[in-house]
Order: structure tokens, then sequence, then C-alpha cells
């Protein structure tokens, strides 16, 4: 199954609406936890009329709309990495798309760490991490790096690692250090 395979099918591309309440539910999730998503805090955070948000349906769908907006932005670390890429590409990007959009990474954490006390986003998460799990694999495939289950799970918690880190301790300096380091583990794999 490739990651194209496990990702929501949609028709057409996003609409600018849809953009918006994507952002504005993360920015919503990310500054006030999960707890605290209501139609009226999305209305308030974009700008739009709570009548024309409830037509959204809930906030499982605004969840489900902004965890299809984040798995495509954050997704995007693995793109410049093409089949014999050198390891300096892989996950290039990452402190730079953390320190673009922390809220786009708080929003995730939110919705897993949530995810233990309440069992409707379950299948949020596990399209999260499937996702996530399969882009690493594919990333280290290109790379000519042969990923088994444990080593893309490896790569993926520790990629997942500096991304808290770099949320919490503010080092990106460090964060880079570290990735620095995981691409010099990774090049005796090849």
């Amino acid at each position: 199954m490739t990651l194209t395979d496990r990702r929501p099918q949609r028709g057409a591309p996003p609409s600018d609406r849809s953009l918006e309440l994507a952002r504005a539910t993360v920015s919503v999730i990310a500054r006030d936890g999960l707890r605290s998503l209501t139609i009226a805090a999305v209305a308030l955070e974009s700008g739009a009329d709570e009548e024309v948000l409830r037509s959204v349906g809930s906030t499982d769908a605004l969840v489900d709309v902004a965890l299809r907006y984040a798995l495509d932005k954050s997704a995007s670390i693995f793109v410049d990495i093409t089949p014999g890429s050198s390891l300096d590409n892989f996950v290039e990007h990452l402190t730079d798309l953390v320190a673009r959009d922390p809220d786009l990474q708080v929003f995730q954490y939110e919705l897993m760490l949530d995810s233990r006390r309440t069992p409707r986003l379950d299948p949020h998460v596990k399209l999260l991490y499937a996702t996530y799990l399969e882009a690493t694999s594919q990333a280290l495939t290109r790379l000519g790096i042969t990923a088994d289950e444990d080593l893309t799970l490896l790569v993926y918690s520790a990629i997942e690692g500096f991304i808290m880190h770099q949320l919490v301790a503010k080092d990106r300096l460090a964060t880079e250090r570290a990735i620095e380091r995981l691409r010099r583990i990774l090049s005796t794999a090849r």
C-alpha cells in the first residue's frame, strides 16, 4: 500500500474556505487544546459566520479537514528526496517547517495525546501515523536505504523527537546538529 492509497481521497483541490477553516481549526487546537474546539471558536478565529460553519457538520469534520491540511504541509519535508538523493537532502527543511508554522505541529501532538482519552480520534491518529511512517519508508528507499519496519519506526520517531525538541526547547541549532548526526548514522545503513 502506498502513501497515496492511505490518504483520504479528494475530488477537487480544497477551496479557499476549506483552507481557511483548516488553518483556523489548527490555530484553535494549537492555542487552546482540542477540548476547546467548538464551531464558535473556529468561526471567531476564521472570521466566518457561525451558521456557515455549521454546514461543515461537526467539530469532527473540522478536525478531519485540519488533519488533511497538516499532513499535506508536513509531508513536504520529503518532497526533495528523489532516487539517489544525497542524505544531505533528508529532512533538510524540517527545522524551517517547525519554525515557519509551529501550530501545525502542536495541532498534531494535541490530536495524538488527546486520542488516549478520546477514542473517536483513533482513526485520525492512525491515519497520521500511517501516513508519516509510509512517507519515511519511501524517503529512505529513495535514498538507497533498505527500510524495514523497525528502521522506519526508529527514523520516524527520531524526526518526531526533533520536532518536539524544537517546539519545546526552542533550540533550532541543537535540532539541526541532531539531524546531522542522524544522517551520519543512516549513511552506514546504505
